[in-house]
């Protein structure tokens, strides 16, 4: 007969009891079931995200700036959007808001990621990289490294000690092609948790020049924090880097400690600085952002969005 109410089935060794009956794809413990509600909201985070990052992609379909234009056509046909790459990150990196943010998970003692997108050539771009404590807690430690490379560059490596890769160390100190150098004032160079790193850079085919290992290119960079231009001890703030002419360079993010998240803003509506004497930009010259957003056009001090909100 049927078995009696809160007794186990002799066969299926379930019970027909549905007071004692447990979902056995609850998670049993406290920590797993924090791990799995944590994990759903990620995902609604990266769904928003997404949605987010698509409706602008097809804003600047009918952007007024050809070039915006061409990249939005680009992104949508290669189903590529401006986040850090799943698929060129270290192992040792999690990637969370819809791949806009990283932090290092693993216990390698470089971890890097890049962008899906690289930079465009022949024009200033300009991309920002936001630094945040992990734990939320006061007097944690920043360690990491921010910049560009090309593909070459070993995602287990320091951003700038390789060929054709250049960062900005959480010290103040630059770090080119394997070369050290000083900034003018390293504490206002130096950054931690709370501080916005910028780059500025100017990839130029026109420099082409051959050598013993190819074709390369000169690819003009400098950087800032927080809207102030970090000055090198020689007086100037753009750095040359060369580069062979077929890379593509690639913002680039080198993680020290698991005290540190980074949220890249690679979007003209995500940036913190725009002006052009905070970013380094020369007056008179279109600046665009990694999605190919305009941050100024031609001979104006004004971005494509403050153009519009005053017409």
């Amino acid at each position: 007969g049927d078995a009696e109410p809160g007794r186990e089935d002799e066969e299926g060794g379930e019970t027909n009891s549905p007071f004692m009956c447990t979902p056995q794809s609850f998670p049993p413990t406290p920590g797993a079931r924090s791990f799995v509600m944590a994990r759903s909201t990620q995902f609604a985070e990266d769904v928003l995200f997404l949605a987010r990052d698509q409706l602008r992609v097809e804003q600047y379909s009918s952007s007024l700036n050809s070039k915006t234009r061409a990249v939005a056509a680009a992104l949508r046909s290669q189903s590529r959007l401006a986040v850090w790459n799943a698929s060129d990150t270290g192992a040792g990196i999690a990637l969370t808001c819809g791949q806009h943010c990283a932090q290092k998970t693993g216990n390698t003692l470089y971890c890097s990621t890049r962008a899906m997108v690289p930079v465009l050539r022949n024009c200033p771009i300009y991309f920002e990289v936001a630094v945040e404590s992990a734990s939320g807690l006061k007097g944690d430690m920043a360690s990491l490294s921010i910049g560009l490379s090309t593909q070459e560059m070993p995602l287990n490596t320091l951003v700038g000690s390789w060929k054709g890769s250049v960062g900005l160390c959480t010290t103040g100190q630059i770090l080119d092609a394997g070369r050290w150098t000083s900034t003018a004032n390293m504490s206002l160079a130096a950054f931690g948790h709370g501080r916005v790193v910028g780059v500025l850079i100017y990839v130029d085919d026109g420099t082409a020049f051959t050598t013993w290992d190819g074709e390369m290119v000169n690819a003009t960079v400098s950087f800032s924090v927080d809207g102030q231009p970090v000055t090198s001890l020689a007086g100037g703030t753009d750095l040359t880097l060369s580069i062979p002419k077929e890379e593509e360079l690639y913002p680039t993010v080198t993680l020290h400690d698991a005290s540190t998240k980074v949220m890249c803003r690679f979007c003209r509506e995500d940036m913190q600085v725009l002006t052009r004497d905070g970013i380094g930009a020369q007056e008179g010259e279109a600046v665009f952002a990694l999605d190919g957003s305009v941050l100024f056009e031609d001979d104006e001090g004004m971005s494509e969005s403050e153009a519009s909100s005053r017409g």
